[in-house]
């Protein structure tokens, strides 16, 4: 399968977590979103996890992403 070939590419993990999560598929988002956060520790990562959370009711689990997020901003 092509992406077990490219499961580095940041592109391409966080495009299909983005897909999945306009889709509402929500497992599958949370997976490639983490997915592309453990390749890079990105903001706009973090603030498409938090935004997953919110949307299915685990704001707890949306805050620590927030925090993260915006220290990476400053």
């Amino acid at each position: 399968m092509w992406l077990t070939e490219h499961r580095d590419d940041f592109q391409l993990v966080l495009a299909l977590g983005r897909m999945c999560l306009a889709e509402r598929l929500w497992g599958k988002a949370q997976g490639y979103l983490e997915a592309a956060l453990s390749i890079k520790d990105r903001c706009e990562v973090r603030l498409d996890l938090a935004r997953l959370f919110e949307l299915t009711d685990r704001t707890g689990e949306a805050l620590p992403h927030y925090r993260a997020a915006a220290e990476k901003h400053h």
